[in-house]
Parts: structure tokens; C-alpha cells; sequence
């Protein structure tokens, strides 16, 4: 009789008090229960987007290692062996950029450069990072303050910015590739300086960079938080700029630069960043931070801020430039001076 019931109707499905029609009713509700794989989100966008002007791959590289965006006043100007970093944790629990998060906030009281008395308190905006988006870089020269383009080596519109730039009159340094801490999880990128590197391929490698950029004035770090903490290397750094006439601007992305005492025993003109404009990119963010440079300037007489091509970064400087303080002068590095 089974036999013959199966001829008819065809095989018993799984009773649902059965273990395995259990089984394959788990299987089913799991299957219409799993939830369908979520697009994946786009990828943030980089620090320098690589605009360029035809249909080449678009290509991202790490790019500045931030540190807090807070008020950084420089160190007092006593004998660079007596000078000490205060570094202090950045606020909250990381910063979520895979960026060293080292913030030399240094400490000490501040007087006024022999240099800067007098002379009313000045503030200094330099962009970093260009190179790879000639657009923003145009942007940039149209605003209605002056601003320092600190252009990146090896890049694929390194020559055509600092040419267009140097045309309008737009002050220019060479972002000079440094060695990260974090080093090799974040590359610094093409023309890089690394503590592994002897004395002559150092200067070889940044003489390269220098050519490929003759409108710089001087050079700043990209990056760097190693390497500028590297004494023999910071001291090969040195004899290039002083043969070419060129300052050293540290961004100050290590508590322990030694840059300032390779500088003062080569002879090399020496600027450093007091604030970072654009750790977090939001447009009111950024005027907040530009105030903090305000702030800094008329406490210190001067103030060198530090931005990136973001689009918020260049919102808030136009709007900035219409309600910053007049009693600051925005100037460029070299009517600044250094500070030795």
C-alpha cells in the first residue's frame, strides 16, 4: 500500500513535527531572511582629488598626516638644544585616519621676533598638497586673499600649476615628500626623502624635486614625521636649500623636529605651522580654525595656518575673507619673514 501510495501521489513531503522537515524549514526561512549584501559605500574623498584634464585613471596617494587642529604656539626662541616639545594627547580617541597622531602642541611663553616688532600682527595661509587638481589650484589663486601654493613633486600637474601660478604672482614652495612614522602602512608618494637614504642621495633626490619646481621660494614637509625627527637627514636637507637660497617651513608633524637646529647651524631660514586649518572637513569647522589662527597672531604677532584643496577648505575661505579680523594682515611667507 506505501508502494502504491507513492505511484499516485508521489513522495510524502517532510511532516512539520519531523526533524528534518525542521531542518529544511530552518533552511528555507534563513534563505529569505538573510539580508541582501549592502552596496559598498563610495570612498571617502581624497585629500587632493587627481583631477586631471583627460580620460587617465583617477589615483589616490596618502596624503598629509594631521594633527590636531588646535593652537600651537611656536617654542620660545632660545638655543635650539634648550628647546622641548610638550606633546599632549589629541582630543577624543584617535582620529580615525590611519595619519599619525602625534600634536606637538609646543608650550612656553612666546615673544615677539626681533623681526616682527612693530610691525602688527600677520597671518600666512599656505595650501598644501597641490599639484594634482590644476582646478581647485585655479580656485585658489582666485580668492580674494593671498595664499601660498605648496606644490607636490612628480605629480601629474606639478609644472602646469607652478608655471600658471608663478604667472599670477602666487607665492610657491616645493612640498617636499617626507618619511611618515607610519611608514609603510602610508607612503609619502613619488620623490620622497627616507631616513634609510645616505647623505648624497637625500640631496639628489630633493635637487630633482627643486628643478622640477624652480618658482619655490622654500620647502615645507609632506608628511614627514620621521624623517623630520631624523638629525642626519634633516642636516643633509639643509646645505641644498642654503645653496639655493631657499627657507625650510616645518609643519611641524613631530613633536621632535630637528629641523630647527639643522637650520640654525646651516644658516637656512626657518618658518613652522601654528594651526592646521582642515583636520575635520566641514566648512564652519574650518572658520573656526581659521579664527584660532586669528587668535594666535594677534596673541604672537604672526601666525602660519595650513590647509589642504578640500572644496570646504576653499568655501571657508571665502567666507572668511569677508568677515575676517582687520586687524590682521594676510600677507605671504617671504614678507612674513622667518623666524630666524
Amino acid at each position: 500500500m506505501a508502494v502504491l501510495a507513492v505511484v499516485v501521489f508521489g513522495p510524502i513531503p517532510p511532516l512539520p513535527w519531523s526533524r528534518a522537515g525542521n531542518a529544511a524549514r530552518t533552511a528555507e526561512v534563513r534563505q529569505h531572511a538573510a539580508p541582501k549584501p549592502k552596496a559598498k559605500p563610495a570612498a571617502p574623498e581624497h585629500a587632493a582629488s587627481r583631477l586631471t584634464e583627460g580620460p587617465s585613471k583617477q589615483v589616490d596617494l596618502p596624503f598629509e598626516e594631521h594633527l590636531a587642529g588646535r593652537e600651537s604656539a611656536p617654542p620660545p626662541a632660545t638655543p635650539p638644544s634648550e628647546m622641548r616639545g610638550l606633546v599632549q594627547p589629541p582630543a577624543g580617541n584617535g582620529n580615525g585616519t590611519g595619519q599619525d597622531t602625534a600634536d606637538p602642541r609646543l608650550s612656553g611663553p612666546v615673544n615677539p621676533l626681533p623681526n616682527d616688532i612693530g610691525k602688527g600682527p600677520r597671518m600666512v595661509v599656505v595650501i598644501d598638497d597641490i599639484g594634482d587638481n590644476p582646478t581647485m589650484a585655479a580656485n585658489l589663486m582666485e580668492l580674494p586673499v593671498p595664499v601660498t601654493l605648496a606644490i607636490l613633486p612628480q605629480r601629474p600637474r606639478t609644472r602646469a600649476v607652478a608655471t600658471q601660478a608663478a604667472a599670477r604672482g602666487i607665492e610657491v614652495i616645493l612640498h617636499q615628500p617626507m618619511q611618515p612614522s607610519s611608514y609603510p602602512r602610508v607612503n609619502p608618494g613619488p620623490g620622497a626623502l627616507f631616513t634609510d637614504m645616505d647623505r648624497a642621495r637625500i640631496q639628489a633626490t630633493l635637487n630633482d624635486n627643486l628643478d622640477e619646481v624652480p618658482e619655490a621660494i622654500g620647502i615645507n614637509n609632506h608628511m614627514g614625521s620621521a624623517f623630520t625627527g631624523d638629525a642626519a637627514g634633516m642636516a643633509a636637507v639643509m646645505p641644498v636649500l642654503k645653496a639655493r637660497g631657499l627657507f625650510f617651513m616645518d609643519s611641524v608633524t613631530s613633536a621632535a623636529s630637528a629641523a630647527p637646529e639643522a637650520a640654525r647651524k646651516a644658516g637656512v631660514p626657518l618658518y613652522r605651522r601654528a594651526v592646521f586649518l582642515d583636520n575635520v572637513r566641514n566648512a564652519r569647522a574650518i572658520l573656526g580654525q581659521l579664527k584660532t589662527a586669528e587668535r594666535h597672531a594677534l596673541k604672537h604677532g604672526r601666525a602660519i595656518a595650513i590647509g589642504h584643496p578640500y572644496n570646504e577648505t576653499y568655501e571657508a575661505l571665502k567666507a572668511w575673507a569677508k568677515e575676517r579680523d582687520p586687524r590682521i594682515a594676510l600677507v605671504t611667507l617671504r614678507t612674513l619673514g622667518p623666524e630666524f
